[in-house]
């Protein structure tokens, strides 16, 4: 009766010690898959980074050149051609004339254009509500869309790495509203408080989910969006809205202000 009742408790404490023990290694396995999943994530962040900061100085340095060679070119290419015109080495030739000079105007300006758009000069000089309000005029007077921007203070001391970051951030959005979303109205607002800095991005076109679209789109947009998003460090928040769409990007003041 005494072995029986030994071998029982030698029985229920086997079973309590193995069931401890696949507790245990189930455990540590959730630990080290949870580790691994952490350390992948953490590379892939910082790929991205990398990834995002070697764009930006691709960008800048295909502004440059844009600006410093290929107009410089085509500056020279004008000058050369009202050298000519001064010396009355056109006549007879003007119509050709004209549309050469026009052409290279014409070239000027796209240069001047694209290279604004790969590194915007103002956004470094001045601050990130000056250049999205150039930014926006300008897209306003292509478009029928009244762009409108709105600022708590005059411009904000934002490290030029984020506020190069949501520049991009606002500009894919627009460049949406623009392609999909039949916007007529959109509204940027800028806000810093003593905590945070918040830019609100509303417009009354079509209505989408951001979450739903950034797991089945195919583009390149609100992937974009998306990362940058991570790598400035922002909570991201798609508002309520009976109309249109209204989204939130929200930093932590110590980690965007210079």
């Amino acid at each position: 009766m005494e072995n029986s009742e030994e071998i029982k408790i030698a029985f229920w404490l086997g079973t309590l010690g193995m069931l401890f023990l696949a507790f245990g290694l189930l455990s540590l396995v959730l630990y080290y898959q949870n580790h691994f999943y952490k350390m992948k994530r953490k590379e892939t962040e910082l790929l991205l980074k990398t990834a995002l900061e070697t764009e930006k100085s691709e960008r800048k340095r295909i502004a440059a050149d844009l600006h410093d060679s290929v107009s410089g070119d085509l500056n020279a290419i004008r000058n050369y051609l009202t050298i000519l015109q001064r010396n009355g080495s056109i006549v007879g030739n003007q119509d050709i004339f004209d549309e050469i000079r026009s052409g290279v105007e014409m070239a000027l300006e796209n240069t001047r254009k694209v290279s604004y758009n790969i590194m915007p000069p103002l956004l470094e000089t001045y601050g990130l509500v000056t250049a999205l309000t150039d930014y926006l005029d300008g897209l306003k007077k292509k478009t029928e869309i009244d762009f409108k921007v709105v600022s708590n203070q005059e411009e904000f001391k934002i490290a030029a790495p984020v506020a190069y970051e949501l520049f991009r951030i606002v500009q894919e959005f627009t460049t949406n509203m623009i392609k999909y979303g039949k916007v007529t109205e959109s509204i940027v607002t800028m806000v810093l408080s003593d905590t945070f800095f918040t830019i609100t991005l509303q417009d009354n076109g079509i209505p989408f989910n951001f979450t739903q679209l950034l797991a089945t789109s195919k583009g390149t947009g609100v992937k974009n969006i998306n990362s940058r998003l991570k790598i400035v460090g922002a909570d991201f928040v798609q508002n309520e809205t009976e109309t249109g769409n209204s989204f939130t990007i929200t930093l932590k003041k110590e980690k965007c202000l210079e």
